[in-house]
């Protein structure tokens, strides 16, 4: 089968508009986490998120076609014309060529999607009644019109795909446009993960699951990964987009080259609908597979750490049980302590920051790990960057449903 790697990169999240921003903020330790300006949530038991601020949607859509796509959409647009500009893919009029468009293909994830539009609408349905509702609703809000809309923003016209499998989306639609670039379905894959959820009911929905922090006086304290006093997610919005490629296309063109996936990992806890699976057997089998496939030493583990107390506890177990005990995993960090976790898109954003710490040789922190917890206890580069060089790094995403997705690439 034929060797895939990384070409392009972007990224959009709450501590940048772009992947040098955002990346750069994220080693520093800064946090994107602050009260929630987007509406009133003076009433919500949660009152803090990590949204994205200062983006124009006009930026990268007419202002016509703003309304026709939700904001998950239009931040994706945001991600993916960097990736693919960075690749040199498109050309000035920002379509690819003709002679790749048909081998050229999109694999889009997010694990909600218009879910803003969905509730504005219903609103609307309620209150004045079904023929007010916009006739762009629907079309705003599928997850798979992410795809939609990028495809025809770049001319793409090969596999269209869609991942929606909650907080795993990210990782599997990379996954699966591996997989079709393998098997020589395409010879360039457009990936994009984007989540923007942060309106009254998302916040309000998470909230009654008791599955988000509640510390609305100190938000940029709120979300800790691996740290004892932990009590639940923040939630984030953002997109992250990769530009894959068939190795001997991209050599042949002289493309900068990122990094090469290696491996990949899927599995199915089976156990409960929101809980993972006792001591992170699913897991532990998803990071099995993918370090089984790569045969590599891995340097670096961005962690899915999502600061709730079974997930991390139990990540923590299956990392100890997959690398052979604890003195055998590698550094691993979250950083979802910065950003909060942006569900559908979190596997595509933190592949971004796990290749973008291979290329700058700088791994980012946990921040807010500051008091141990005898059932965390892996070195999870703790408030500050480190300066290594790693040669390989694996990307873990755990969601909803008991389903895993891990990712490892590598520098070629």
């Amino acid at each position: 089968m034929r060797r895939v790697v990384v070409t392009g990169l972007g990224m959009i999240n709450s501590l940048g508009l772009d992947k040098k921003s955002s990346f750069k903020s994220i080693i520093e330790g800064n946090c994107g986490i602050r009260r929630i300006s987007s509406f009133d949530a003076d009433h919500f038991p949660v009152q803090i998120a990590g949204e994205i601020e200062g983006f124009n949607p006009e930026e990268v859509m007419e202002p016509k076609e703003v309304k026709k796509a939700a904001r998950f959409i239009q931040i994706a647009l945001k991600a993916s014309k960097e990736a693919m500009l960075d690749s040199g893919l498109i050309d000035q009029s920002g379509k690819c060529q003709d002679e790749i468009s048909e081998m050229f293909g999109v694999s889009s994830a997010s694990g909600i999607g218009g879910l803003a539009n969905i509730e504005t609408n219903s609103i609307t349905c309620h209150e004045k009644g079904p023929r007010r509702i916009t006739p762009f609703f629907i079309p705003s809000a599928l997850v798979n019109m992410l795809g939609g809309f990028t495809s025809i923003e770049f001319g793409i016209k090969g596999p269209n795909l869609s991942s929606v499998t909650a907080c795993a989306a990210g990782t599997h639609a990379i996954a699966e446009a591996t997989k079709t670039i393998m098997l020589g379905g395409a010879n360039h894959m457009l990936v994009i993960g984007s989540e923007s959820s942060i309106c009254p009911v998302g916040i309000g929905g998470f909230a009654a699951m008791k599955a988000l922090c509640d510390r609305n006086d100190e938000p940029q304290k709120a979300s800790r990964p691996f740290d004892k006093d932990r009590s639940g997610f923040v939630m984030g919005e953002g997109a992250g987009a990769l530009v894959l490629e068939d190795y001997e296309s991209a050599k042949k063109r002289g493309a900068k080259i990122y990094a090469e996936i290696v491996g990949f990992g899927e599995s199915g806890d089976a156990n409960h609908i929101t809980t993972p699976a006792p001591n992170g057997e699913g897991a532990y089998r998803a990071m099995k597979a993918a370090l089984k496939m790569a045969n590599i030493k891995i340097d670096y583990i961005n962690a899915h750490g999502t600061s709730t107390y079974y997930n991390d506890f139990y990540e923590t177990l299956a990392l100890k049980n997959v690398f052979g005990g604890k003195d055998n995993v590698p550094m691993v960090s979250s950083t979802k302590g910065q950003i909060g976790h942006c569900l559908g898109a979190a596997g595509a954003i933190e592949a971004v920051i796990s290749i973008m710490a291979m290329e700058e040789g700088i791994v980012p922190p946990t921040i807010n790990q500051e008091t141990p917890d005898e059932g965390c206890d892996l070195d999870y580069i703790p408030n500050q960057a480190r300066e290594i060089n790693p040669q390989a790094v694996m990307s873990n995403s755990f969601g909803f449903g008991g389903t895993n997705g891990v990712v490892i690439f590598k520098k070629i």
